[in-house]
């Protein structure tokens, strides 16, 4: 009774603070070119309209952010947690690797905070120094907000992200040691071969494919878990990579066209772009690490497969192989792009393209 109070109390702050902080963003989006041109010369339309994506940018992607996670926190993400606990009860990790997720998080969440938080800080305190206006703080710190909110659900997905890949290694740790062991019985095949000793071990060959059928189960629940946290994800990393990208791009081209700005710095400006690319590369080398720990299982399979085994466990690698194969198990973004290394080499040579663009136009 007490516990369902609880939870029902929690959904209700969880709403209330959504609602709120949906309102801040419509309330950045229509006041930006005042606030933002008071601290900045907007010399004409296209100056306003540029200084003024920036906060817009961050309540558009703030606002999706937040009603996507508000929308799958009714029923999609306590079924996911629910599965994982479900695993974790059956299949346990050990403390070495509970301690290691924990640190992981730790870390992550820091970098977090030790980047964004001085930043943020430096910046009011300018505005404060600069701009006595009560209103122009609340507004920049209702921005700084949003932009915290938007890290918290990156961090969660990062945080989930890991322990998939911590589930896929363990996978893999345990058909490195069953492929040692294949190796070892098959340096000698003629013996293995014979007809008296293939009868002594044909109890172990039936071990052998009940493992691999057991960590196949295993493997199969894994992906299903890594295609449901991007199905809980997608449309959250897709709004957090695109705003990154644009505000990484409007970061150097303020920063090439600033004149008169008493509000920033160049420590702040290159403090920025290293907030964003930290982001950037957290979300997809987590995602890439992850999904490159699924495919490892296919060359461990392909390994065991190609020693001498009985026609069971041939069959339970060739099913198990086959239903990897099958179905991609990349991290995407509504479909639209892959969280892939090659997307940052993709999204920093469009992000030339359009400032060169930006450039010549101012």
């Amino acid at each position: 009774m007490f516990k369902s109070c609880l939870n029902k109390l929690q959904s209700s702050i969880e709403i209330m603070y959504s609602i709120t902080l949906a309102m801040t963003c419509v309330y950045s989006c229509l006041n930006s070119s005042t606030y933002v041109c008071s601290l900045v010369i907007c010399k004409d339309a296209l100056r306003t309209s540029v200084n003024s994506m920036f906060p817009r940018i961050i309540a558009v992607a703030c606002f999706v952010s937040r009603i996507s996670t508000m929308i799958k926190n009714i029923t999609d993400f306590p079924k996911y947690n629910h599965k994982i606990k479900e695993y974790e009860l059956y299949f346990p990790i050990n403390v070495s690797q509970k301690s290691s997720r924990n640190i992981f998080i730790i870390f992550i969440g820091f970098a977090y905070i030790s980047i964004i938080l001085p930043l943020n800080i430096v910046r009011l305190y300018l505005i404060h120094h600069n701009n006595h206006k009560i209103e122009i703080l609340i507004f920049f710190t209702t921005m700084y907000i949003q932009n915290w909110n938007i890290c918290l659900i990156e961090i969660g997905f990062i945080a989930r992200c890991f322990g998939l890949y911590q589930k896929f290694q363990i996978i893999n740790e345990e058909l490195a040691v069953m492929k040692t062991k294949t190796i070892s019985k098959n340096k000698y095949p003629v013996v293995l071969r014979n007809e008296v000793h293939r009868d002594i071990n044909s109890s172990q060959y039936h071990t052998l494919a009940n493992s691999i059928e057991l960590l196949r189960m295993k493997h199969q629940f894994v992906r299903g878990a890594l295609r449901d946290l991007n199905k809980l994800y997608e449309i959250q990393l897709g709004s957090s990579l695109v705003f990154l990208f644009i505000l990484v791009l409007f970061d150097i081209y303020g920063e090439v066209n600033a004149k008169d700005a008493k509000t920033r710095s160049k420590i702040l400006i290159y403090g920025w772009i290293l907030q964003y690319s930290f982001r950037c590369f957290a979300i997809i080398i987590t995602s890439h690490l992850t999904t490159k720990q699924a495919y490892n299982t296919k060359m461990l399979l392909a390994d065991i497969n190609n020693r001498y085994l009985d026609k069971t466990t041939k069959e339970e690698l060739d099913l198990f192989f086959d239903q990897i194969h099958r179905r991609s198990l990349e991290f995407t973004s509504c479909d639209i792009f892959t969280l892939h290394p090659h997307l940052i080499t993709t999204a920093f040579a469009t992000g030339t393209t359009y400032l060169v663009v930006l450039l010549r136009i101012d």
